[in-house]
Parts: C-alpha cells; structure tokens; sequence
C-alpha cells in the first residue's frame, strides 16, 4: 500500500508539473478530477473510505493547524499591511477547512489530530527569530508559496483519488482558495514556476525572494 500511495503522490505531483500548475492559472477549468468529481457534502458509510481519505483527513488537519499557528504569529510579527491581509484570510481558509472536517470525523468514527505536523513548530521556531522584512519574505514564501504547493498536491490527490464523497467535496472546494493564496504569495514572493525543484519541501536551500510589498504599516 506505501509503494501505492507513493505512486499516486508522483503522479499528482508530475501532472501538476505537466500541466504547468494548471489549477492556479486565472480560469475556472482547475482539474478534470475535481470538475467531474465535485459532490455535495452528505453522510456516506465509513466502509466507502478508503486510504487516500484517512490520509487526506489527517494531513489536512494537521496542515491546517500549522498554517493557523504561522498565521496568527504573522499577526502579532509583522507590520506590514499586505502580510497581515494574507495572514488573516489563510487563518479563515483553514478554520473553514477545519470546520468540514470537524462535521465528517464523527460520521466516520475518526479523530482529528489536535496539533500540528512536527514541520510546522520547526517553521515557528525559524520565523520567531526573524523580524522586519526578514520575517515577512520567511513567512510569505512557507505560509504562503509552499503551504499552498503542498495543500495543492494534497487536495489534488484526494479529489482525484479519493473514495468519501464528503471528503471529495472539501478537496474540491478548497483547491480554488489554494489557487487564489498561492497566487498572491507568488506575486508577492516573485515566485517563479521554474523554481519549483529546488524549493518545494525544501526550505534550507530555497533563493531568497525580494517581496513586492506596500510600505510598513505602523501600530
């Protein structure tokens, strides 16, 4: 089941790669996966979830939890308008992400991991060391351009091979939000496509990025 799982990641990740990252381009037609699978919430037997869900249901989770902790630390570190706007809605998509899933895991009879993935606390240890536009860039480019690669491989993998109809639905209704916040971090963060082997899940030996920001905001 590893090799499986493995197998399918690479092949989500090589058609977001194939595709040029087709799900953040500025058109509705995000994936056929999601198109033709789109479902509306409702209660469906555990016995119809398969790996891909449990998997989905517990890294979404636990990314969602980081993502709101980066976030609210980017409220009380930065000045900057632009960062603290992006901070405030990734908190929202994530409690909104986190709001579905609370309603599906009793129907389920799963538990919800209460803190986040061991990645994120090395995140908030590195971020909490910085400040002014030091912090802003180290934020904008992991809460912001790498979070939503990642959220984007997840939600892709789950729309495109999950089994739990209610599940399907949270994919497909999040990725068009991973598309919008990963376009804003990207514009901001000037990120680049092309740059995509060397910095995706790999923070130590990501270039650094100059930010297009609005001026500093004083409190």
């Amino acid at each position: 089941m590893k090799r499986l799982l493995t197998i399918i990641t690479l092949f989500v990740l090589g058609l977001l790669f194939t595709w040029g990252f087709s799900i953040f381009q500025p058109n509705d037609g995000l994936v056929i996966a999601q198109t033709n699978r789109s479902t509306p919430m409702q209660s469906t037997p555990n016995t119809q979830m398969n790996e891909i869900d449990q998997m989905f249901m517990k890294e979404a989770s636990q990314g969602g939890l980081g993502n709101i902790m980066l976030g609210e630390l980017a409220l009380k570190k930065s000045n900057n308008a632009q960062v603290k706007a992006f901070a405030n809605a990734e908190i929202q998509e994530q409690k909104q992400v986190k709001s579905n899933l609370m309603q599906i895991a009793p129907k389920v009879g799963v538990t919800l991991p209460t803190t986040p993935a061991p990645k994120f606390q090395a995140a908030m240890t590195r971020l909490s060391q910085l400040e002014g536009e030091q912090f802003d860039q180290a934020y904008m480019a992991e809460g912001g351009v790498n979070a939503h690669l990642e959220n984007a491989a997840l939600f892709q993998r789950e729309a495109a091979f999950g089994q739990y109809p209610d599940l399907i639905s949270v994919a497909n209704g999040g990725l068009p939000i991973i598309r919008q916040h990963f376009n804003t971090a990207s514009a901001a963060t000037n990120y680049q496509f092309a740059q995509v082997p060397q910095t995706f899940n790999n923070q130590a030996n990501a270039p650094t990025r100059q930010m297009k920001m609005t001026p500093a905001v004083s409190q």
